[in-house]
């Protein structure tokens, strides 16, 4: 822009300028706009693209706007003179500048630069959404930034997969957009007690624990008053995998009717009975009690600890540590410890007096097998004994090398053999 053009602009930008920031709003039009790259040619013709240029010539910034416009236009609310502004401002009053004087307020760069021509809006507002916590159960979710939909249940967010959406009757015409962090942030199971059933339709009937679905029995669903709490439709794939998990280990669980009033701790799916004399010796007091249902509980009760899970007194009195085998809890050294590679596997608290009793057992229970490191050999134990197994013993439909478990050299040749 010459001198010459600056000045003549300047002077009518001047006289008109309040004026010409309200027409827009009296008619009810938008204001021209242009966008972030249109205005940095603007910034390129007029500046060299210097948004902090002050040459000492009366015009400031990449948009060389004299003081007087920037005055007149609002810019002093950002900075005493343009250069000293950031560049979303000075764009920002150029687009009230373009508004109230249109593309001729810069007669050399405006309308080769494309002003007049786009009318993008540069700094468009981020869209607002809603909060999920303010939507209904049974609302369908997405993020703006991908495919993925969920259902919000009880504050959580399910994901609804693609063979839910005929059978559970999810309607995605009624999607909601929710701020992608909010989306990534839920929860992906519902809070621990909350009854569910499959969205698709049955009688079947769960509560959501450690995002483990456990089976609500018949009997227990009026005992343990899971009949007065809200009955939650889920996603049918999420259940199906939720009612293959265990609860969290450490978990502290109760009959939730009543009916017993024996306290257990989860530990990899089995329900370890604590003793009145542990309950607060040992702190299972301070942990979250959990009722669950009674059916369920009795047979987590009658469940020997998975194979393989390595243990010790929770109350640190007796460090040594042991292998469950066949629900024989079986001592290790160090050496055996980190020799069978136990020392990467995570180690659990158990109950004392429950320990004492697995310690106590003979032997492991029949059929378990058991992996002597000194030859190698794969023993299955029968009724207190050991035999030797053959390699065609194992394979697809029949014994699996994933069940056996190593132990203590020592401890495979205590037991006699068949």
């Amino acid at each position: 822009m010459s001198s010459a053009a600056r000045k003549k602009s300047a002077l009518a930008i001047t006289a008109t300028a309040l004026i010409a920031l309200a027409a827009p709003l009296a008619a009810g039009t938008p204001a021209s706009a242009a966008s972030v790259s249109t205005w940095d040619k603007v910034a390129q013709c007029e500046a060299s693209g210097n948004w902090q240029i002050n040459t000492g010539n009366g015009y400031y910034g990449g948009l060389q706007i004299s003081m007087s416009t920037w005055r007149a236009f609002g810019g002093t609310q950002y900075a005493a003179y343009p250069h000293h502004a950031t560049k979303q401002q000075q764009i920002l009053t150029g687009e009230k500048i373009l508004a109230g004087q249109g593309p001729g307020a810069w007669p050399s760069c405006g309308r080769a630069s494309g002003l007049g021509s786009d009318h993008a809006d540069p700094y468009p507002a981020a869209p607002t959404y809603p909060s999920p916590s303010s939507l209904p159960a049974g609302t369908l979710v997405k993020s703006p930034n991908g495919p993925e939909v969920k259902v919000m249940i009880s504050g959580a967010g399910i994901p609804v997969a693609a063979s839910d959406v005929a059978p559970d009757h999810y309607d995605l015409s009624k999607i909601v957009l929710i701020d992608s962090a909010a989306f990534n942030g839920l929860p992906s199971a519902p809070p621990a007690g909350t009854v569910v059933h499959d969205q698709a339709g049955g009688n079947a009937r769960y509560v959501v624990i450690d995002g483990a679905a456990i089976r609500i029995g018949g009997e227990d669903w009026t005992a343990g008053g899971y009949n007065a709490r809200p009955d939650m439709g889920v996603p049918t794939a999420w259940l199906q995998g939720a009612a293959q998990r265990t609860l969290s280990n450490g978990r502290v669980v109760m009959n939730q009717s009543g009916a017993d009033n024996n306290r257990y701790v989860m530990v990899n799916g089995a329900a370890l009975h604590i003793s009145a004399s542990e309950w607060t010796a040992n702190g299972y007091d301070q942990r979250s009690l959990m009722g669950v249902p009674g059916t369920w509980l009795a047979s987590a009760v009658s469940k020997q600890i998975a194979n393989g899970t390595v243990v010790k007194d929770v109350s640190g009195q007796d460090p040594t540590v042991f292998v469950m085998a066949g629900g024989k809890a079986v001592s290790l050294t160090y050496a055996d410890f980190t020799g069978l590679s136990y020392d990467k596997r995570p180690l659990e608290g158990v109950p004392s007096e429950w320990l004492t009793g697995a310690k106590a057992k003979a032997a492991p229970a029949d059929h378990t097998m058991l992996l002597s490191p000194a030859n190698n050999t794969v023993w299955e134990v029968v009724a207190g004994k050991k035999r030797a197994m053959t390699a065609d013993e194992f394979g697809e439909g029949k014994r699996s090398f994933h069940d056996v478990v190593s132990v203590p050299t020592a401890f495979a040749d205590s037991l006699p053999t068949v």
